[in-house]
């Protein structure tokens, strides 16, 4: 199969483009392939969702192929799209469409590139009996934590084949959100600790809960403030009047849907998870010059400097609870931790260079490649 020569065709296939830190990332890529003069199309198995507009603006029209529930004649009609666009390479913006991506990518000879959002075993798990098919069908998988990369070598992936492009952020359009915000219910008393997460077990947001009462009972002021929902809201906010911190030491939000927002009227960002890729709430905190206190959860401990831009601990209470009272006693401490993260994102994770990662990491794939997209892939 050949094509016309011309610049390196990329089609990005998303299971969803809903608001979410997933589809934000595809949109970043998206952007960037173009800036470097990629011709790129999407193609999503829904429609008429949140990112649309994004794409919209930038003349990408999203194709639907989403039209069968049945997962092989929703590859089919991919495929059936590629035959007069022959693209390079199919890169899932999700796991879930990794064996969409491999099948119509087979068909049309291209280089398939699966998705990897979390740490890879939660992902098979997840999609259940497809799972680890999904996993191993593409040709290699974009990757987005070197977590997710160290758990999929060890569920049987070729390393070589395991391609890290870390998420970024767009800094100029986080702070546009941020200036141009409301402030939050009650926000701007005491010294506030935020979580912005999905409201489920994976996150431990019991500890929170209890490392907020241990601290509130040696700096009262704190305050807590938890933005999401989830199937585990009820038990928390039954877990967080038993500790007492109702009604004046927390706050449930809710789902919020401008987290510049949220973070403008934090002074500190919580993440106690057990299990995470590449956490995106990271970079936007610290793009809102906050300091974090996290477990080293996926690659959390890569992207806070510990007693640089935040602190690492483990999950347990009184560790987390003698971080945060650190920062609430020490306002300087906290602001130059916020400082240094705002610089560190700037200079490691800015979107800027979200086109060069896209590149090299094509290129690595070259050599296992199919024939005829080699020589665009140098």
């Amino acid at each position: 199969m050949t094509r016309d020569p011309g610049p390196l065709r990329v089609a990005m296939v998303a299971g969803t483009l809903a608001r979410g830190g997933a589809e934000k990332q595809l949109v970043y890529m998206v952007r960037a392939l173009k800036a470097d003069g990629a011709d790129v199309q999407v193609f999503s198995l829904t429609r008429g969702e949140y990112y649309e507009a994004a794409l919209a603006e930038m003349a990408v029209q999203p194709n639907w192929v989403g039209r069968h529930a049945n997962p092989v004649l929703r590859a089919g009609a991919l495929a059936a799209r590629f035959r007069s666009w022959q693209p390079d390479v199919v890169q899932a913006g999700h796991f879930y469409v990794n064996l969409h991506v491999a099948i119509a990518a087979a068909t049309a000879g291209a280089l398939s590139l699966g998705s990897v959002r979390s740490d890879a075993i939660r992902d098979v798990r997840r999609t259940g009996a497809f799972g680890r098919a999904s996993l191993r069908a593409p040709r290699g998988l974009v990757v987005n934590s070197h977590a997710a990369r160290a758990n999929a070598a060890q569920l049987g992936c070729r390393p070589e084949r395991l391609l890290v492009v870390p998420n970024v952020i767009d800094l100029a359009a986080f702070d546009a959100a941020r200036t141009g915000s409301a402030r939050v219910a009650g926000a701007g008393e005491g010294f506030c600790a935020t979580v912005v997460a999905r409201l489920i077990d994976s996150k431990r947001l019991e500890r929170f809960l209890h490392a907020l009462a241990l601290a509130r009972r040696e700096v009262p002021e704190i305050q807590g403030r938890i933005a999401g929902d989830g199937p585990e809201r009820g038990r928390l906010e039954r877990l967080a009047a038993d500790l007492g911190l109702l009604p004046q030491g927390l706050q449930f939000l809710g789902e919020q849907a401008n987290v510049p927002a949220v973070l403008s009227d934090a002074d500190v960002l919580m993440l106690t998870s057990d299990q995470e890729g590449f956490p995106n709430v990271l970079l936007e905190a610290m793009a809102a010059r906050l300091p974090v206190i996290c477990t080293p959860a996926g690659d959390a401990a890569r992207i806070v400097l510990d007693g640089n831009t935040g602190f690492v601990v483990d999950g347990e209470p009184p560790l987390l609870a003698s971080r945060l009272v650190a920062l609430a006693r020490d306002r300087q401490l906290a602001r130059r931790m916020g400082a240094a993260g705002r610089a560190r994102v700037g200079r490691e994770f800015s979107d800027a260079g979200l086109g060069t990662s896209l590149r090299t990491a094509y290129a690595s794939a070259r050599p296992w490649a199919p024939r005829r997209v080699r020589a665009v892939l140098a």
